[in-house]
C-alpha cells in the first residue's frame, strides 16, 4: 500500500501528568482489556499481509503497553459508535476520529494528537469541474460515510439532497470508482493512502475545495477520568519524545 505524506500534529499545550487507571470499572473491560472500536481505514487502522496495522493502531499498543492493558481491536458500524461505547460494547473509539462540539456532548474527548480535514475524491478526469465548496452543487452524486466528519460538511454546505450515506470511507471509494456516486467527501488522510498510483484506485484524485481544518482525538466514556487524563499523559509525552515522528514516518511518508 502506499503511504501518504505526512500530516501536522498539532502542538500540545503543556502535559497532563500520567496516571494510572482503574480497572477498567472504568468501561466496559474486565480490567486487564481495553476494548477499541475502529472502522478499517488506512492509514489509521488497516490490514496488510493479514496484520492490523496503522496510524492509531500502533499508537493504541504502544499506549496500552504503558498503561499495563492488552488492546482488543472490535470493528465497529461507525454511526453507532457513541450507542457501542456508552452500551459497554468497547472502552475506547479509536480511529481518526474528528473532534466536535457535538460529540463532546455525549463523550469525553482525548487532547488532540493529529490534524485533518475533508477533500473531494472524484475520477481524475472529473476533478477539473470542482474548485471551491460552492462548485460541488455540480456533482450528480456525493457518497460519504454515515456520521462522518464527511457527511457533517456535505449537509452543512447544503448538499444533503445529493448525498448518499454509506457504513463506510472505504465504501465511497467503491461509488467512485463504480460510478455511483460523482464524488466522495473523505479524510484528507485516507485519500492519499487509497488513491492514485499504486493503489486500487489509481483512476481516482482528490482535491482539497476548502473545508474548515480538523483535528483526531480519542473518544471514552465521560466517566473515565482517570483514562482520560492518562491518555492527554501519553499524548503530550508522544509529541515531545519522537514516538508520533516515528509513526508518521513508518505510515504517513
Amino acid at each position: 500500500m502506499k503511504k501518504i505524506a505526512a500530516i501536522g500534529l498539532t502542538v500540545a499545550l503543556g502535559a497532563a501528568a500520567l496516571m494510572g487507571m482503574s480497572a477498567c470499572g472504568e468501561g466496559g473491560s474486565d480490567g486487564k482489556t481495553l476494548q477499541i472500536g475502529i472502522t478499517i481505514y488506512a492509514p489509521m487502522n488497516y490490514y496488510e499481509s493479514g496484520k492490523l496495522v496503522g496510524f492509531d493502531t500502533e499508537f493504541a499498543e504502544l499506549a496500552c503497553v504503558e498503561l499495563g492493558y492488552k488492546p482488543k481491536f472490535i470493528v465497529i458500524d461507525w454511526d453507532n459508535k457513541i450507542n457501542e461505547l456508552k452500551t459497554n460494547k468497547i472502552d475506547l473509539i479509536w480511529n481518526g476520529m474528528t473532534i466536535s462540539d457535538e460529540l463532546k456532548e455525549s463523550i469525553a474527548i482525548s487532547d488532540p494528537y493529529m490534524e485533518n480535514k475533508q477533500v473531494i475524491v472524484a475520477k481524475k478526469e472529473d476533478l477539473a469541474k470542482f474548485s471551491d465548496i460552492a462548485s460541488l452543487s455540480a456533482a450528480a452524486s456525493i457518497a460519504a460515510e454515515n456520521g462522518s466528519a464527511g457527511q457533517t460538511v456535505a449537509e452543512e454546505n447544503g448538499y444533503e439532497s445529493k448525498l448518499q450515506t454509506l457504513s463506510a470511507q472505504s465504501d465511497c471509494l467503491l461509488e467512485v470508482k463504480t460510478g455511483r456516486s460523482e464524488i466522495a467527501i473523505l479524510d484528507l488522510t485516507m485519500a492519499k493512502s487509497m488513491t492514485g498510483e499504486g493503489t486500487d484506485y489509481a483512476e481516482l484524485g482528490y482535491l482539497d475545495v476548502g473545508f474548515a481544518g480538523e483535528e483526531y482525538g480519542i473518544g471514552m466514556r465521560k466517566e473515565d477520568t482517570e483514562l482520560l487524563a492518562s491518555l492527554n499523559g501519553l499524548i503530550a509525552k508522544y509529541k515531545t519524545d519522537g514516538t508520533f515522528d516515528t509513526l508518521i514516518a513508518k505510515y504517513m511518508v
